[in-house]
């Protein structure tokens, strides 16, 4: 988690699973990342909607094929950080039948660097995030100008 003198991004990632998906794999890939300290999960949700259209939360167990092992490591990762008005926003962009996995994570892989940097004196100035929309017309337009 983040330090007094670092902090890593703090970001969000939703994924749209087909009916029938298989998460399974996923989630262990997940805890992989998290177990290694390049992330630390802030907030998981799991989003439907229902034949009326309406968002629905769901339970990682209902979802797994491995039953409750790997639903049980993910105890506690729902922590409300994404809101409803979040979470409708999730299901009104699902297809039908499918699934959306919302991850809020802070991104610690450069949490080293910071703490060498720090010990020499250095300071995190700025953190942020960059649209991809926006780099990938940038980097478009700067290949054409070149």
């Amino acid at each position: 988690m983040a330090t007094d003198t670092y902090c890593g991004p703090i970001d969000y990632v939703v994924f749209e699973l087909p009916p029938g998906a298989r998460p399974a794999q996923g989630l262990r890939l997940l805890l992989d990342q998290v177990d290694r300290g390049a992330i630390v999960l802030l907030d998981l949700e799991v989003v439907g909607r229902s034949p009326e259209g309406t968002p629905q939360l769901l339970t990682l167990d209902a979802l797994s094929d491995e039953g409750d092992e790997l639903a049980a490591a993910f105890d506690g990762a729902s922590s409300g950080v994404l809101d409803s008005d979040d979470l409708a926003a999730v299901s009104e962009s699902l297809a039908p039948g499918a699934i959306g996995i919302a991850i809020v994570y802070e991104d610690r892989s450069l949490a080293g660097v910071a703490r060498a940097w720090q010990e020499q004196g250095g300071a995190e100035l700025w953190s942020g995030g960059i649209d991809i929309a926006a780099l990938a017309h940038r980097l478009e337009t700067s290949e054409e100008e070149n």
